[in-house]
């Protein structure tokens, strides 16, 4: 047999199509294919928990920013004399904690009866007649903490002054994610507010 006859033999049969020659062999053997799979869901997994942790931690940054330029926002409020619904300009302005496991926080008006907020009581009313805004925190934080029992946090105008209640000279609130990692916001008598 020739050569021509010989190829043609192999690579083109009686069917007209492309035969391969029978000594060849092709593909992946079935434990190749169940390690190969392996090996990729286990690169998943740990993905998988990865971003999970990482949604939690961003979280925690997050709601931790928020709640201290919610402070600063407040702190705002009281110098630059915001006015409060239609009752006017209040003696200053606060956040209310409801306490630790709370996944929220209260933005309130300190009103006053008299004008010169001699009768003020530097916290807020518990019937809501303060309340200006309610802040929630992201989905699995809330405060674990609060120094002293700390409720609330009052800014006072024209000076800065701020007022704890329970007294104390520096307030520190400490959130918690699902991770258990935790972040503290503080807040000393002079009005500074920082993250840790």
């Amino acid at each position: 047999m020739n050569r021509r006859a010989t190829f043609r033999k192999f690579f083109f049969a009686d069917s007209g199509g492309f035969t391969p020659p029978p000594s060849s062999k092709a593909g992946f053997t079935i434990i190749e294919l169940l390690v190969s799979l392996s090996i990729i869901v286990f690169l998943g997994a740990i993905v998988l928990f990865n971003i999970g942790q990482q949604r939690q931690r961003a979280a925690l940054l997050h709601s931790g920013q928020r709640l201290t330029l919610d402070l600063r926002r407040t702190q705002n409020f009281a110098l630059s004399a915001r006015e409060f619904q239609i009752t006017g300009v209040p003696c200053g302005w606060g956040i209310h904690f409801n306490g630790p496991n709370s996944a929220n926080y209260i933005i309130f008006a300190d009103l006053a009866a008299s004008p010169d907020c001699s009768d003020r009581d530097f916290i807020r009313a518990a019937n809501g007649s303060e309340d200006y805004e309610t802040v929630n925190f992201d989905a699995g934080i809330s405060i674990n903490s609060l120094s002293n029992s700390l409720s609330d946090i009052v800014f006072t105008p024209p000076d800065p002054l701020v007022r704890f209640t329970p007294d104390q000279t520096t307030a520190a609130v400490v959130l918690i994610n699902r991770n258990s990692a935790t972040m503290t916001a503080t807040v000393n008598k002079a009005g500074l507010i920082f993250l840790q």
